[in-house]
Order: C-alpha cells, then sequence, then structure tokens
C-alpha cells in the first residue's frame, strides 16, 4: 500500500474513537434540593429589599429637608419669600425675608426657580 493512499483513506474515512457511555443522571438528592429552595428565597428576598424606596425603611430625603444658608433652593408651587424663611430659620426672619426677596429680585417666586439661601 502506497503513502498516498494511506493519507487518502485518512482524509475520508478517519479512525473511530471510543465515546464512554452516557449514564442517566440522578435526581439530586433532599440535602441539595433544600439548599436550592433556601438560596432561591434568599435571592428573592434580597430582590424585594432593593425594589422597596429607602423611605419605607425610615430613611428622609433631602428634599424633605430645611433650606440651609449657602444651599441652592428649588421654589415649589405655594412656597413664598415668608414660608422659605421660616423652614431656613434663624433668629432674624424679617431679615432674611429682605434678603430673599433682594435675591429673587422680586416677591413673586415661580416654582422651579432657584433661589440662593443667604
Amino acid at each position: 500500500m502506497s503513502v498516498a493512499f494511506e493519507l487518502e483513506y485518512e482524509e475520508f474515512y478517519p479512525r473511530l474513537t471510543v465515546v464512554p457511555p452516557v449514564r442517566p443522571q440522578r435526581a439530586p438528592s433532599r440535602r441539595v434540593q433544600h439548599r436550592r429552595v433556601a438560596a432561591a428565597a434568599v435571592v428573592l428576598g434580597l430582590l424585594v429589599l432593593l425594589a422597596l424606596p429607602i423611605r419605607s425603611l425610615g430613611g428622609s430625603t433631602l428634599a424633605n429637608a430645611a433650606p440651609a444658608a449657602g444651599q441652592v433652593y428649588v421654589i415649589h408651587a405655594g412656597d413664598t419669600v415668608a414660608s422659605i424663611a421660616a423652614r431656613v430659620g434663624g433668629g432674624n426672619v424679617a431679615g432674611l425675608e429682605h434678603a430673599l426677596t433682594a435675591e429673587a429680585g422680586s416677591d413673586v417666586l415661580v416654582p422651579g426657580e432657584h433661589l440662593l439661601i443667604p
């Protein structure tokens, strides 16, 4: 037999390989099933906690906090110079009202307007 014939034969008829038989898989034991259920419950609990707003856990947002000096305050509907001055606090509310009026340029406040608290 020639070498060329052997190479041609190998190319068209490759060698057969023995594949080990596939064993059927057994069902997982009860212990493994319980661990999987417990892990799924933990993951589900974490997802529920992530979906909750922080306020429901007792936190507070900065939007509800009183404005402080040097902070930019966004005017909301119903805000007046007097109400903002009262929320900022301090001993001199009338002086703060005057400073806020000077900062805004008038007594009329428009919702959405940004006002620097002096």
